[in-house]
């Protein structure tokens, strides 16, 4: 009975004992899960400050070694890559240049071998006619030679592309051993032997030659030219002017002889000037195959 009359009583709520709520529940479980993100995050901290203070093997250093060296090997090769890239178009162009010198030469040369082939002959017939009795001279023939072979004719050296190539030491920028050695043959051809040839010409030879004709010849006569009427008019005023007394056979002797000493001044000078033309034709067919310019 006792039991059924408790049962039957009215719940008073504040006797109701107090009981874990919900929230309580999520609070204390919000706590731990912040505890232990604390935790993680310490820990992960404490592991990255460890990882950066690691001892390094050789391994480490020997690629780290490697990765500089062949950065700068690299860097290097590319650097020598663009300076042979820029010299071998600066050798192009001074082979181009220097061909240009050449066939400038070859011209002059052309026209200065036909000169003195010239002059040559026309000392050849001076000679001729001083080898004659005065009055079967043809003595229009002999002033007009006479007056021919003052004439001078020096080689014009065209020598731009050489000069740079000495003056800015760029003769190391022509590889082909043989080229080079052609471009200082041909330069030291005409600066010892044409040179000579032409300084002998123009301070020895000519002005004792022009000594000698100014006492055996009438100028007179030189300044007709070519105009034979002049000429023939002149020599009927005066016809004892042309003619060489005999005290002077001796100095005409002189002078014949010294005709022979420039003929063969002049025959030299066609031989050298020949094989400097040869020469620099060589050279230009040398520079084509090397360069491909043709």
């Amino acid at each position: 009975m006792a039991a059924n009359l408790d049962d039957d009583q009215p719940i008073d709520p504040e006797n109701i004992p107090p009981q874990s709520t919900a929230d309580e529940a999520i609070a204390a479980t919000d706590t731990a899960a912040v505890i232990t993100n604390q935790a993680s995050d310490t820990m992960e901290v404490h592991h990255h400050g460890h990882h950066g203070h690691e001892k390094k093997n050789w391994k480490n250093y020997f690629w780290e070694f490697f990765m500089l060296f062949l950065a700068v090997f690299c860097g290097s090769l590319a650097e020598l890559q663009v300076e042979h890239y820029i010299e071998h178009n600066r050798e192009k162009k001074y082979a181009q240049t220097l061909i240009e010198d050449l066939v400038s030469d070859s011209l002059d040369l052309n026209k200065d071998i036909q000169f003195w082939n010239t002059l040559a002959n026309r000392t050849d017939t001076i000679r001729r006619e001083i080898e004659k009795p005065q009055p079967m001279r043809n003595q229009f023939l002999l002033y007009k030679c006479i007056r021919l072979i003052k004439a001078n004719n020096t080689f014009l050296y065209h020598d731009r592309t050489i000069q740079q190539l000495k003056s800015s030491g760029n003769f190391r920028l022509i590889r082909n051993k043989e080229i080079a050695d052609s471009i200082v043959n041909y330069d030291a051809w005409i600066q010892k032997t044409i040179n000579d040839i032409e300084n002998i010409y123009g301070h020895v030879l000519s002005p004792q030659m022009s000594e000698v004709e100014n006492q055996l010849y009438n100028s007179k006569f030189f300044e007709v030219g070519n105009n034979k009427e002049k000429f023939d008019s002149l020599l009927l005023d005066n016809p004892g002017s042309i003619l060489i007394k005999d005290d002077k056979a001796d100095l005409q002797f002189q002078y014949y002889n010294k005709l022979w000493d420039y003929k063969s001044l002049t025959k030299a000078r066609i031989y050298f000037l020949s094989s400097l033309l040869r020469r620099g034709t060589n050279l230009i067919a040398l520079l084509n195959k090397e360069y491909h310019f043709e």
